[in-house]
C-alpha cells in the first residue's frame, strides 16, 4: 500500500506553513487527492515535488542590494548624538 501525507504533515517535511502546502496544490505543482473529503498527498507525488521545485526569489532587489552599495549612500551622511569618530581620535 503506497504511503499518503496529509496537508499537516507535508507542511511539517517542507517546513512551509499548511496554506503554501494547499497553494501548491491547487497550482498543479504539487499532485493530491481527496480520500474521504481529506486532502493526501502520496510519498511519489512528494518525492518528484521536492527535486523539481525551484523556490521564488520573493525581493530581487534585496538580493542585489549589495552590488549596488556605494560610500556615497546618505546613511554614510547621517549624523547623530553621542560618542563619534572625531571624539574617540581625541581621548
Amino acid at each position: 500500500m503506497e504511503e499518503l501525507f496529509t496537508v499537516e504533515q507535508v507542511a511539517k517535511l517542507l517546513k512551509v506553513h499548511q496554506i503554501t502546502v494547499r497553494r501548491y496544490v491547487k497550482e498543479g505543482k504539487l499532485k493530491a487527492f481527496r480520500a474521504g473529503g481529506n486532502v493526501r498527498i502520496s510519498a511519489e507525488a512528494l518525492k518528484s515535488f521536492t527535486q523539481s521545485f525551484v523556490p521564488k526569489i520573493k525581493n530581487p532587489k534585496a538580493a542585489s542590494a549589495e552590488a549596488n552599495f556605494s560610500f556615497d549612500d546618505p546613511l554614510f551622511r547621517l549624523k547623530a548624538r553621542g560618542l563619534g569618530m572625531s571624539r574617540l581620535d581625541q581621548k
